[in-house]
């Protein structure tokens, strides 16, 4: 096989719409793993890596050189870069084959593939070497893993999905070079969650089964990180880190004598066991993302959320006695939902000591139904598609029944005010107090881009609602269908809805 030049590009945040959560990482750690298997597996390849989070820009790199360019992108990284995947178009060279993986990829490859030959759709680390051999040795891609691409009858094409065993592999820390000061270093040290919460995505990305690396491998990962960046707190991007008990105690154990800081996230049952929260606290784990959403049974169960919620507030406090710092996604839109509910939802927040609340919108891909069979909790005729903010929780991305998304939004935006104001009440511990000095300045920075999406939703909304804020369904649902009919069509000639081995797969 020639010598390949493959660049990877992570593509980066619209400048009006940033993620001003205290958890925005500095990388996602996705493409990394992928360009350090395919330098592993192609050891005379060139890869680059095009940080656009850094303030890289895909036009300073030779693009009319590379053989393979890899693009990996959120879906709000994906419409706020339209400009960049056409420049992408343009100027590399004929021949070179573009891959686009990541969320948007994986849940929305018919948008993916317009500026992609192939789009991933679960892990990506194999499918992408297994993709570029077939290639290269001129053989048919069908029986490469988890893809996507547009067949020669011209339908969308998915391949079969596959998960992973061995998941050693590791960051390659030639790839952070050229890292600024990093405030967190991303890594991950196991995949999957035996959980099914309606809203997350992320187990169609890598399945509910838990597999992880070695407790050596991981230490040897992140001192290498370490070393290379001089970055010691860790952000660890496991879906559910404190699945396995044992698996935890090994990982204390090993980063005993290290001075390294961790943010995990796990499930707020975590409480539970107090002595297993103390024993990773030696070893740095400090801070956690916890799955709580909210404090209400109703939405609990609407999310299929397996927790009892008369113990959310006990457990938080738990965590809270032990100077456990916990961050969470708050989310709102469902609706049994009001305005009420949400100011409630958020004075709650301040009093279970949640350090680090983020309140979002919920957040849907269309077509998800029709094209895998999976659920999802929005229709598709109310999801807000193709702008910068598609898929960015931070911002309202749907049409509520019960109130105009511009309302909606702004009770996200004055949820942060009565957190803020009732916390600050609360805490009397100086380095907890000085923690939510920070996050208010950095929800701060992401207020002008709220109240410019607050316009935005409110001409976007006019036609849509009566005058006292009930959704005209039939004339938005009208309106989808003449836009995105035809596109509906296509997709359900390649629906994998009614493959039970493919919808098993996805879903595992």
């Amino acid at each position: 096989m020639k010598s390949l030049s493959i660049l990877c590009v992570q593509l980066g945040f619209h400048e009006a719409y940033p993620d001003a959560s205290t958890l925005a990482t500095t990388y996602n750690d996705g493409i990394y793993y992928v360009a350090s298997f395919i330098q592993q597996e192609f050891p005379d390849a060139h890869v680059e890596m095009c940080q656009m989070f850094w303030g890289e820009k895909p036009e300073n790199f030779p693009l009319a050189s590379y053989d393979y360019i890899l693009i990996s992108a959120l879906a709000t990284h994906f419409w706020s870069n339209i400009e960049t995947l056409e420049l992408i178009q343009r100027e590399k060279r004929p021949g070179c084959v573009v891959i686009m993986g990541g969320p948007h990829a994986a849940f929305a490859p018919y948008e993916a593939l317009r500026y992609a030959d192939y789009a991933v759709i679960a892990e990506g680390e194999i499918p992408s070497v297994q993709l570029i051999n077939a290639l290269e040795a001129g053989d048919p891609v069908t029986e490469v893993d988890n893809l996507a691409y547009i067949g020669a009858n011209g339908t969308l094409t998915l391949s079969k999905i596959a998960r992973y065993s061995n998941i050693a592999n590791a960051i390659n820390p030639k790839f952070l070079a050229r890292a600024p000061q990093l405030h967190w270093a991303t890594v991950s040290m196991s995949r999957g969650c035996p959980f099914d919460c309606s809203f997350c995505y992320a187990i169609r990305l890598l399945g509910r089964r838990f597999r992880t690396k070695t407790a050596e491998d991981v230490r040897s990962e992140l001192d290498a990180i370490y070393q290379q960046t001089g970055c010691n707190r860790f952000y660890v991007t496991d879906l559910n880190f404190t699945t396995r008990k044992s698996y935890c105690r090994e990982i204390a154990e090993t980063f005993r004598d290290r001075d390294y800081k961790f943010i995990a996230m796990s499930r707020v049952n975590h409480a539970d066991d107090m002595d297993l929260v103390l024993d990773l606290k030696r070893s740095g784990f400090e801070e956690y993302c916890l799955g709580v959403e909210s404090e209400d049974p109703s939405v609990l169960q609407a999310f299929n959320k397996r927790v009892d919620p008369s113990e959310q507030t006990r457990r938080l406090l738990r965590f809270a006695e032990n100077d456990i710092a916990i961050h969470s996604a708050i989310i709102f839109g469902l609706d049994v939902q009001d305005r009420r509910a949400i100011e409630a939802t958020a004075y709650w927040c301040a009093e279970a000591r949640i350090m680090h609340p983020v309140f979002v919108c919920l957040a849907e891909y269309p077509f998800q139904d029709l094209l895998y069979g999976a659920r999802q909790d929005i229709e598709d005729h109310r999801i807000i598609m193709e702008v910068p903010t598609y898929q960015h929780y931070s911002f309202v991305g749907i049409y509520p029944r019960h109130m105009r998304p511009s309302e909606l939004q702004r009770g996200i935006l004055d949820s942060y005010g009565i957190f803020f104001k009732r916390a600050f009440e609360i805490e009397q511990r100086p380095q907890r107090r000085a923690r939510l000095k920070a996050y208010a300045r950095s929800v701060e920075r992401g207020r002008a881009g709220m109240e410019q999406h607050i316009r935005f939703l409110e001409e976007l909304e006019k036609p849509y609602y009566t005058s006292s804020g009930t959704l005209k369904e039939d004339l938005l649902k009208a309106d989808f269908d003449s836009r995105h009919g035809e596109l509906r069509d296509w997709l359900a000639q390649s629906s994998k809805r009614t493959d039970l081995h493919f919808v098993k797969g996805y879903a595992r």
